[in-house]
């Protein structure tokens, strides 16, 4: 696995962790949660283009 591929899988755990704890808190404002998902999504797709 090169660096590059390496480092965008730690992100896209990252941002998959972050996106867990957002969709718990109660008090997260909806536009957060929105764009924490939305990131997240990002990330996936971008990690699927890469491994092809």
């Amino acid at each position: 696995m090169s660096e590059a591929a390496t480092l965008l899988a730690e992100i896209q755990s990252d941002v998959e962790r972050l996106n867990v704890r957002a969709q718990s808190v109660p008090q997260m404002p909806d536009a957060l949660r929105q764009g924490i998902a939305a990131l997240a999504d990002k990330i996936d797709a971008l990690c699927d283009l890469s491994r092809r």
